[in-house]
Formats: C-alpha cells, structure tokens, sequence
C-alpha cells in the first residue's frame, strides 16, 4: 500500500511539473504570438525598411549571410518601439546573431580581400555582362584564385556589379509546312556528343545595323561547342547557306549528322544535294519547334546579349569585324561551365 501511495505521488508530480511547463510554454507562445500581432500592423513599415535599406530584400538575389544583416538592420531601426525578442521571432532570425552582429560595429557585409575585389573588378569591366560563372571561370584562369560561386555572387553583390539578363525567348506560333524536300528529325534532342564532328547544328540569324541588316548563318559542333563554319550577308538566301558549307568543307566528314530547321534554304535541293554527296545525314526539326535546335539558338542568345547589346548602332563593315571578333573570342578564350571550365578549343585538343 505504501508503494502504490508513493507511485501515486510520484505520478502526480511528475504530472504537476509536466502540466507548469506547457503552460509556461503556452504563455510564451501567447506572448510572441501577442506582440507579433502588434508588429502585423507596422508590417508595411517593416517592409519599406527592408526595400530601402542599403540592400534591397530578395529572397532569390542574396546569399543567407547577407540576407541577415538586412533583417539586423531593420531590428536595430525598430528596437526602440518593439523587443528584439519579438522582432527576430517575426523577421526569422535569431537574437544572438543580432548581438553578435550589433558587437562587430554593425557592419553592411563582411570585409572583402583586397586583391580578390580588384580581380573581379578587372574582370567585370572587360565585358560588363559577364555573370558570376564566367566571372569564376576567369578568375581561375587569370589570376589563379579559386573561389567558389556563393563567394562570387557575394563579392559582385557587395560591389553592385551585375550581369545583363536574357530576353525571354517567346516561342513562335507554329504554322503548317509543305512536307517536299525536308527530312526527319535524326537528332530527336540528343545534344550529346563523345567526339567532334559528329554532331552539327545549323541555322540563321539577323543582326540589325545603322544602315541596314546583316544575316549571319553558322554551323556549330556539339562535341566541343565551337563554331565550325559562319558566313555573313546582306541577302538571306540559298547562297548564304552554301558559302557557309564552303568554309566547313574541310571538316565535313561522312556519317556527320547535320541537323536545321525547316526553312526556304535547307529545304533547297541544292542545299541538301551538297550534304548527300559528302555522306552527311541530313536532320530537320519538327515545324514549329525552335528546341530541337536549342544549342544554336543558345549561341544566337550569347551574341545578341552578351556582347551585341553593349556595341548599338554599328554600321555593316562595323558588323562584320564585330562578329570576327566575338567568334573568335568564343572560340578561343570563353571557358565554359560544361566544358569543365574550358574554351571550345581547349576541350577539342583534350578530346584528340
């Protein structure tokens, strides 16, 4: 009997302690709960804080680390009218990185390697649309600092460097075609290559000048991603297309899968015989579907964004040099992320 008193007893306290400490904690939910509900109606005020403040609040656009400190600043602003308990409860951060950040001096970010912020400089200013891969790759190869991309994106925030976004592609509307002279689609989206010169693309762009318009028609290799053959003219016709053949001539291997869309010039029998006779496999996308062609209107998007968008009003001959050049500089010094950081060029020779 006195056993059973005793577990009795035993039970009730434990009860007694189980029942005071989920009420404390249903006070302390009530009270955060409470004052939150009084900050819900500063929370447009809260908000204008975060959007003028020295950094502008994105969830997508700053790391975390830098993130918080905008959250810092606001609750150093807002301390005077409601406790910091509250406020980081609200804003999701925690007090003790508050009070950790508030005994460094409050700083805006980090403080950045001198040598680092110099190299990013350079490097952003030789091409202003450089985002932070290309910055990455550069600094690899140039300076032989090796930082990794959340490092990069941090620097570039810190510094207001940003890079110049792509339009979005709006995708055609699709319209019948007449089914004489075209081919199936061989390449079915597979733009994966072991090797170069198995692999081709082809197709056609306009490039807008001061004094009229250009047409710029290129074949590019998926085994290494570089450009294999361009010609430029003022005419978009079938002559464009065969000049462009003309320069890949001494590529052209057979069993070589060489892949367009439907259009006027690749439907031409003069087009298509001059890829029959050298052995090629000829391939054509479906109508009205710009994917099955993607890395080449991928190619056309570098151009025009990258580099076209910060050189306006060219002339023709302007034009011209101006497209030596990018293919060029694409070729032989832009690494790429899936070429494991290497120019088209440099993959193609550890290829061999």
């Amino acid at each position: 009997t006195n056993r059973k008193e005793s577990n009795t007893s035993l039970a009730g306290s434990v009860f007694e302690v189980w029942l005071h400490s989920r009420r404390a904690r249903n006070r302390k939910r009530w009270w955060a709960s409470a004052k939150c509900g009084y900050i819900q109606h500063d929370a447009r005020r809260i908000h204008t804080l975060l959007r003028n403040g020295e950094w502008y609040f994105k969830t997508t656009s700053l790391p975390k680390q830098q993130k918080s400190k905008v959250k810092y600043q606001v609750i150093d602003r807002l301390r005077s009218k409601y406790s910091i308990s509250a406020l980081c409860w609200y804003l999701g951060c925690s007090r003790s990185g508050y009070y950790d950040w508030s005994s460094r001096g409050k700083p805006n970010h980090n403080k950045l390697d001198a040598v680092k912020e110099s190299a990013i400089l350079s490097i952003y200013y030789e091409k202003t649309a450089r985002g932070r891969r290309q910055v990455q790759m550069h600094l690899e190869r140039k300076y032989m600092l090796h930082m990794s991309l959340g490092s990069v994106h941090r620097y570039m925030a810190v510094l207001g460097l940003n890079s110049t976004r792509r339009k979005r592609y709006i995708t055609p509307k699709k319209e019948a075609q007449n089914p004489l002279h075209t081919f199936p689609n061989v390449l079915q989206q597979d733009f994966h290559a072991s090797s170069s010169h198995q692999k081709w693309l082809t197709d056609i762009t306009y490039l807008p000048c001061k004094d009229g318009k250009l047409y710029l028609s290129c074949i590019k290799d998926l085994g290494d991603k570089s450009i294999v053959a361009y010609s430029v003219s003022a005419k978009n016709d079938i002559y464009l297309v065969l000049d462009t053949l003309a320069r890949a001539k001494p590529f052209m291997r057979e069993g070589i899968v060489l892949h367009s869309d439907r259009g006027s010039q690749y439907c031409s029998p003069i087009y298509q015989s001059v890829l029959l006779e050298r052995g090629m496999v000829i391939s054509m996308s479906r109508p009205g579907m710009p994917y099955d062609n993607a890395p080449m209107e991928s190619f056309f998007s570098i151009l025009k964004n990258e580099d076209l968008r910060l050189v306006k009003h060219l002339t023709c001959a302007q034009m011209r040099e101006f497209i030596d050049s990018f293919i060029r500089y694409y070729n032989e010094d832009r690494p790429q992320w899936s070429l494991k950081k290497l120019t088209p060029f440099e993959f193609r020779s550890q290829l061999v």
